[in-house]
């Protein structure tokens, strides 16, 4: 995408996961993290998941606890809902 910020993502030993690019974290629980990127949505499903730095002006934002799957979507919306994601 034209003009899109480059996103990197780092996971390491499945517990730790360093995301650059995020442009807004739109839900955090322990068991799910849902962040926009430029070009859609990165969820994060784990278990005892914290976010441990959130600096939305650097774009960058690091989270511990046991990642057990990452899914970007293409879909970026601005009613997302957690609900139309599972269906």
């Amino acid at each position: 995408m034209e003009g899109s910020t480059k996103s990197n993502l780092v996971l390491n030993n499945r517990n730790e996961l360093n995301i650059t690019g995020i442009k807004k974290v739109r839900s955090t629980e322990p068991n799910l993290i849902v962040a926009v990127l430029d070009n859609g949505n990165i969820i994060i499903n784990g278990s005892n998941l914290t976010v441990g730095r959130l600096d939305i002006k650097e774009g960058v934002l690091e989270i511990t606890g046991t990642v057990d799957c990452i899914k970007y979507s293409n879909q970026v919306s601005r009613n997302f809902s957690l609900k139309n994601m599972f269906k």
